[in-house]
């Protein structure tokens, strides 16, 4: 006896999306038959399954197959080969009755009556019953000794094609801010999830194989008002949606993660050797103070901002990594037209094994207000010291120093510098 089981005997269901395309499926069912079952047939799963992922609670699987042998008009034909088939005249009623010979290019048939060979003959094709073991769905399909079913099974699987992404939008309004937190989930996997309980996974999963994640979505939607919490996975971390929620197959679903209110947001102004205009950073902490204060998954995030006439405008974009309670998000959103830069090297001197270098920086800024300006200098000498130098600075790294220079409304400020560099590890004669 074969038993099927559908997703209207579901009694649980939960997905966890991963950030690379794929998700992990967990459900129960209640699996009841009228007699000894020696086959169970288990549809409604994702058609982008990986069968080499399924773990099965609850039966004893001796042998599991994956069965996409669904109807479609080629297939079916094929079941029927040699097979005693019927052809309806509608306009007569007259039916002839035939052998099924091909079906490959067209359908050919040997009449019973006369044993003549018949092809594409027309009229409508009636066929018998639905051969046994062709499925209208996808299905597992596990053999198990024959048994009466009275039992709950779990079923787990990986499948793929179903990812998840974070992206958020920053609009800035006189110093203060709104930060809108949403997660997008693309489901191509092949199956709907009715009411599942979501979790998202977020973290770089190893995986040996290839993910194909699809092209554009199909349908989109939104849900509004979603409470997540954060939890701790062993080196990863899990975002639960605290609602049910459902996800079709072919859906770009939209949740929302947060929305939050705060006024501790700050411009910064940075440029590096060889920059003209100055980078523009957005930059504010991810507190409570802000309204935040939780685990923000990797992400991209768009800022918009205020002119003087109070209309708002797209200003820039950019990825952010994890950032953890605590720590500053800092959005690079393009050049500032207003804030210019333009360096060289003035000077390079050699006294005996040492170099003495200097570099000039001459910015100007033709803003209407005072600025903060971080200058980022990449010395690529092994070995060196800072000698002189007219604004503040703190060394980054062995190779990178930054230096803070103000500089007043419609001002230009020339920042100069000496480093010495001992180049006797490179083998140097002088």
């Amino acid at each position: 006896m074969k038993l099927q089981s559908t997703r209207s005997e579901q009694k649980h269901l939960s997905v966890a999306a991963y950030n690379g395309g794929f998700a992990l499926v967990r459900e129960a069912r209640y699996l009841k038959s009228d007699g000894p079952v020696e086959e169970v047939q288990f549809l409604d799963v994702a058609e982008r399954v990986e069968t080499d992922s399924i773990i099965v609670k609850g039966l004893d699987v001796l042998e599991q197959n994956y069965d996409y042998d669904l109807v479609s008009k080629g297939k079916l034909l094929e079941r029927y080969i040699n097979r005693h088939v019927h052809v309806r005249n509608n306009e007569t009623g007259e039916e002839l009755e035939m052998r099924l010979l091909s079906v490959s290019e067209c359908i050919i048939g040997e009449r019973a009556d006369t044993k003549e060979i018949v092809i594409d003959p027309a009229g409508e094709l009636i066929l018998p019953a639905l051969p046994e073991g062709l499925l209208l769905k996808p299905a597992l399909v596990w053999k198990i000794a024959p048994a009466e079913v009275d039992q709950e099974i779990r079923v787990s699987y990986l499948t793929k094609s179903l990812e998840w992404h974070a992206h958020y939008t920053l609009e800035i309004k006189d110093n203060g801010f709104q930060f809108d937190g949403w997660v997008k989930i693309l489901n191509r996997s092949g199956a709907h999830y009715e009411k599942a309980e979501l979790a998202l996974v977020a973290g770089d999963v190893h995986r040996e194989l290839e993910m194909n994640n699809g092209d554009s979505p199909i349908l989109y939607s939104r849900m509004q008002e979603t409470m997540v919490t954060a939890e701790a996975l062993p080196d990863r971390l899990v975002y639960r949606i605290n609602r049910p929620v459902t996800i079709m197959n072919e859906q770009l679903k939209q949740l929302s993660l947060f929305s939050a209110y705060g006024a501790q947001v700050k411009r910064a102004y940075q440029v590096r050797s060889g920059d003209t205009h100055a980078d523009v950073q957005i930059e504010f902490p991810n507190s409570s103070e802000n309204g935040l204060g939780m685990p923000l998954p990797e992400g991209v995030v768009k800022v918009y901002e205020a002119g003087d006439s109070g209309e708002t405008f797209f200003t820039g974009e950019e990825r952010i990594e994890h950032t953890a309670p605590g720590k500053n998000l800092r959005i690079h959103i393009g050049k500032a037209l207003d804030i210019t830069s333009d360096s060289h090297e003035k000077l390079r001197e050699k006294h005996g094994v040492h170099e003495y270098i200097t570099y000039v920086y001459k910015l100007e800024n033709e803003k209407a207000e005072s600025i903060r300006l971080l200058v980022e200098h990449v010395i690529f000498d092994p070995i060196w010291e800072m000698e002189s130098s007219s604004h503040d600075y703190e060394r980054k790294s062995s190779s990178k120093v930054e230096f803070v220079v103000r500089i007043q409304p419609k001002a230009t400020v020339e920042l100069e510098f000496t480093y010495k560099a001992d180049n006797r590890r490179e083998g140097r004669d002088y």
